[in-house]
């Protein structure tokens, strides 16, 4: 794939519409600890709203992931709530294939 600053449309290896690039945040789980990272330069499906990475970047947040964030390179540091469903939402079935929403 080409650099996400690239201004040429690229189909959506999942819906087939153009993508857009631009800059993404995205969340990732380390253990029990999460991380924000802002600034990341990606291709943007407006339509299903998939977002899709360069290797270079996929790289960096793989070496990220598995070696640990580095704390001296955190821009700031932000207070998140964590809510939970348990209690709330009763099970009465397994969903059948046509009714899951992965997001």
């Amino acid at each position: 794939m080409a650099s996400a600053t690239s201004s040429l449309p690229h189909p959506c290896p999942r819906c087939g519409r153009d993508m857009r690039p631009g800059d993404v945040k995205t969340a990732v789980w380390r253990g029990e600890r999460l991380f924000v990272v802002e600034d990341v330069p990606a291709y943007v499906c407006d339509v299903c709203v998939e977002q899709f990475y360069d290797p270079s970047v996929t790289e960096i947040l793989r070496t990220w992931m598995q070696n640990g964030f580095p704390a001296a390179d955190a821009q700031r540091e932000i207070l998140v709530p964590v809510f939970s469903l348990a209690g709330h939402v009763p099970m009465t079935r397994p969903l059948n294939e046509e009714e899951q929403e992965i997001y």
